[in-house]
């Protein structure tokens, strides 16, 4: 008679249980800049996947190192065979590299001239490297260990919700973030917008991706 009662009530809670609401997904998205990482994880589910909003670049993160750019992380090796993590950067178009190079903008297949020189080696090799279209992705571990990273860096913040259009089953999201590093200090802004993906049947966040801005539509042009 109990094990039946306790199976009723499992059935009866599962179908009351509605899909997260307008102010849940805000409110997840406030905990994820605050760094509340044991919010964000009650939320997100085992198999949750971040897609960082898609660019176009070379698909590698570089560090300004002794007069070049060395490139510590290849984002996608499928996408981007021709170079290396340990490689550097020494010219890009015709321009030798600075703390300050501006960041590589134009359309995909754009061609990029470098002068590089290979992991282990010396000598300086000319290279012609197309633009590629990049979208790098996060499990729910690694999610959060960018998140906690993130908040750490902020002395104070601010997030408005601009917009958010539901439906079963997903999200979208428009909100301005902005915050500053110090008391006093400058302030720094962006604007996103994502899709959030949520279960139908366990009612948890399985997926964000991060969507393209006008700005980086533009940003192929020039």
């Amino acid at each position: 008679m109990t094990s039946r009662l306790i199976q009723f009530i499992f059935i009866l809670s599962t179908l009351m249980a509605g899909p997260l609401k307008d102010h849940e997904i805000i409110e997840f998205i406030e905990a994820r800049y605050a760094g509340a990482d044991s919010t964000v994880y009650s939320v997100i589910s085992v198999d949750f996947i971040y897609f960082h909003t898609p660019y176009v670049g070379l698909g590698i993160s570089t560090e300004y190192q002794d007069g070049s750019l060395l490139i510590t992380e290849i984002v996608d090796d499928s996408l981007q065979t021709m170079l290396e993590t340990g490689d550097r950067i020494q010219e890009i178009n015709g321009i030798v590299v600075s703390a300050n190079s501006p960041e590589i903008i134009g359309k995909v297949g754009a061609i990029q001239n470098l002068i590089v020189t290979k992991k282990g080696d010396s000598t300086f090799t000319e290279m012609s490297v197309p633009l590629i279209l990049v979208q790098y992705s996060q499990n729910d571990s690694l999610f959060l260990a960018d998140m906690m990273t993130y908040a750490e860096v902020w002395h104070d913040y601010h997030v408005e919700i601009i917009d958010i259009v539901s439906e079963k089953g997903k999200a979208a999201v428009y909100y301005h973030w902005e915050g500053s590093r110090g008391e006093d200090g400058p302030v720094y802004h962006f604007d996103a917008m994502e899709m959030i993906y949520i279960d139908k049947k366990t009612d948890l966040i399985y997926k964000v991706e991060g969507l393209w801005s006008e700005k980086q539509f533009r940003d192929q042009f020039k």
